[in-house]
Parts: C-alpha cells; structure tokens; sequence
C-alpha cells in the first residue's frame, strides 16, 4: 500500500521523512541514518543518477562497494496517531554530570573506531560500574569481522564480541576537546545472549552492549531508575548539543510495552543527530533507557529506545565476572 510510512528513516538522496511507500534499506552499509533510500530513489540509484552511499557518510569515506538492498514495507500513519495526542508537563531539566555520558573507542587488537555515546552506570551487585551503549553503534566492527547479530541468527550466542574487543577507550563528551579528554578504558565486554541488532524500528529491546570500567577509570556513574517511566512521563536526552552549554532534549513518554520505548520530543526542531547509544533519563538523573533511534511523522519528532526494564532483563543473562575489572 502507497500509504504506508516509515517513521523512523529518511531518504539520504530527496530527503523525505518519513518514507512513505516502500523503503530500500543498504544490508551493507553500517546501521544509521544514511542507508535508506525511497522507492523512487533506488530506482534512481539502480540507473545511476542517485549517489550510495550519500557521498557525506561514514560508509562513502570507507569506500564500500558492493551494496546489497532489502525491501521494507511500513505501517498504517493510524499506528502512531495516539503519540501526537500525549500531553507534555514542563518541569525542570536533572543536571547531567561531567564524565557520565562518553564517546566509545571500540579496539580491537591494534585497530579501532569511535562510536556516537556511551554512559557510565552503577552495577548493582556491587562490582565496577558498567558501559551501556547500543550493540548497533559497533555495527563497523560487527559488519567488518563478518558477524551476523541480527535476530534471524539463532546460532548467535552472544560470545562472539566479547572475544575481540580488546578495551575500550572512554573519552568525556561535554570536556572543550573531548579527543583529549581520555577518561580511561573498559574492559570485558559482558556476554549478552540476548543481545541483537536489526530488528524492525521500534523494537529496540535487544540493541544493548556492556562492558566492564577498569577501577582506574576517573568516570562519574549514574544508576538505573527503579521503575520504566509511565505514559506522559517526563524524560530527557542527554548528549553533547553543538555549541550551546544544554546536555539535554526533554522528551514525554507516549508509549511502553513490553518490546517498545518510545518517546516524543518536545521541540520538533531540536535534533541530536548521531546519538545512539546516548541515556534517557528521568527528573532525577536515572537512566531510563538507552537511545537508539530517531522519527518524524505528524510534525513532530520521535525517538525510541531500550527502556529500563529490558536492560535489567538483558544484564541478568550474562555469565561474565564482574568483580576483576582492571
């Protein structure tokens, strides 16, 4: 059906968002905003007059060629028509600290790559806090070392990852040149069974990563709220917002299940582009959710994330020590 959209991307050639009609989704291209292309576009690519990956990206800067496609279909505009009708109560924005919210240095051996956010977070089964972050924001290294994450890989165990990253290097996002503002690593990369990438947006309930801090890391670790946030529920992005002093997005609660997070941001015209893996959090600084998506439908703009519940849930499963950290 024509009228079917895709809220949550946008056509890196024509711009438009949402995607109405079917949506052309780059299988080769890491997970992000810049390998969806509309119906109309791919074809154009498919002609030779539409460029991917769109020639800005991280993907067109490693040289890939080769791009496979797979068709998404959508869903009714009536699936997200309530979102629009959830009131907001202004209150004040939690103070969100130096050196919680890092940009991830994923090394692997001698090579490494950046990924958008992280956040430190207290364990609690008082061992050493823990990196959260979205298992999607390593797809580079993912797609690179030729493992398949995705859901419709049952043999996925969870064990591959952890075996490759050496550490990871925590830099403090909010410092005036966050490049040298090493904070110090994490180590051990939890084992998550659970753990995906791939599923259709919103299911964001699987798209988790956790690592160990070394006890020498000079971090600043938040909790995990009690309890996920209520329909109407005030929330806030926390990230890194180009000049300006802010470190958040306020946000309102407008959906949660048991697969689904899903919130409405506040200014339609605030966007924090490239913050996957960046902290929801409530009034009082707790974290609620990891970010992992962003939409536009009905002149406003959404997010989804991995709420608390299921971070509980995934962190149960894993089988690694957490009490020998470096």
């Amino acid at each position: 059906m024509s009228d079917l959209v895709h809220i949550w991307s946008k056509c890196h050639a024509c711009g438009a968002q949402p995607i109405v009609g079917r949506r052309l989704e780059c299988t080769s291209c890491s997970i992000g905003p810049d390998n969806d292309l509309c119906e109309a576009c791919h074809h154009a690519f498919e002609l030779g007059d539409v460029e991917h990956p769109a020639p800005s990206s991280y993907a067109a800067k490693m040289g890939r060629v080769g791009h496979v496609f797979r068709a998404c279909e959508g869903l009714s505009p009536d699936r997200y028509d309530p979102w629009l009708g959830v009131s907001l109560t202004e209150t004040r924005a939690p103070l969100v600290p130096d050196r919680f919210v890092v940009r991830p240095e994923f090394r692997v051996g001698y090579d490494s790559f950046f990924g958008s956010y992280a956040f430190v977070v207290e364990s609690e089964d008082d061992g050493p806090p823990l990196v959260l972050t979205a298992l999607h924001v390593m797809d580079e290294l993912i797609k690179g070392r030729g493992i398949d994450c995705t859901a419709q890989n049952i043999s996925y165990t969870g064990q591959e990852l952890p075996g490759l990253v050496t550490d990871v290097g925590l830099y403090d996002v909010f410092a005036p040149n966050w490049m040298l503002a090493e904070l110090g690593s994490a180590q051990s990369m939890l084992v998550l069974p659970g753990a995906r990438v791939g599923e259709e947006e919103p299911l964001s309930d699987c798209d988790i990563a956790a690592f160990l801090v070394s006890r020498s890391a000079r971090v600043t670790p938040s909790r995990l709220a009690a309890y996920t946030p209520r329909l109407g529920d005030p929330v806030w992005l926390a990230f890194h917002r180009s000049a300006s002093s802010l470190r958040t997005i306020e946000a309102v609660v407008v959906e949660t299940t048991e697969r689904t997070f899903i919130v409405r941001f506040a200014n339609p015209h605030e966007i924090a582009p490239y913050s996957s893996g960046a902290p929801l959090i409530d009034r009082e600084g707790a974290v609620v959710g990891i970010n992992v998506g962003a939409g536009w439908y009905g002149g406003r703009r959404f997010g989804h994330a991995n709420g608390v519940g299921s971070i509980r849930r995934h962190l149960g499963m894993t089988n690694a020590a957490r009490s020998d950290a470096a």
